[in-house]
């Protein structure tokens, strides 16, 4: 009896162990950036920089969790190009719009920044070369969408895109 008594015990400590033992919540994992996925951005919704200067008829680009990025453009022809690199995105504002900075390896290295902001399974996006400088003054937060400054001059909407998550 004595001995069944202790095995219960070890077993019943062992469930305690178990039970008391430590947890992952929702709150140990860091939440997924809204921009990782898959999206494309086609016509219209391509900026009208892209399609006057590069005849860009629709780009896809997908924003995965390691902060990797793989961007295919295709000009009204066919063809197209593939840019890879790295991103960061800042932290939501309470307007909702977001920094971005991408570090492109290739085909060339350039830094691009910018402000993104998504809703549902919509995303704006402005984004502009800074290094090498071109001459441009990326958009800000503050400055909201538009804010691209080229020659000393915003340029309104003219670098704003939408992108459409598959």
């Amino acid at each position: 009896m004595k001995r069944l008594t202790i095995i219960l015990m070890v077993a019943g400590l062992a469930f305690l162990g178990y039970a008391c033992g430590s947890s992952t919540s929702n709150d140990d994992i860091d939440p997924v950036d809204p921009i990782v996925g898959d999206w494309i951005s086609e016509g219209d919704n391509v900026a009208t920089g892209l399609q006057d200067l590069a005849n860009t008829a629709s780009i896809t680009a997908v924003f995965n969790e390691d902060n990797s990025y793989v961007v295919v453009s295709v000009d009204d022809s066919g063809s197209e190009v593939t840019f890879t690199g790295t991103y960061e995105t800042g932290e939501e504002t309470s307007s909702g719009i977001r920094s971005i900075r991408l570090e492109q390896a290739q085909p060339v290295s350039v830094v691009s920044e910018g402000v993104f902001e998504i809703d549902g399974n919509t995303m704006t996006y402005e984004v502009i070369q800074t290094d090498p400088d071109i001459g441009a003054t990326a958009p800000t937060v503050e400055g909201g969408f538009g804010s691209t400054v080229i020659g000393g001059q915003e340029t309104g909407s003219y670098w704003v895109q939408t992108f459409v998550r598959q």
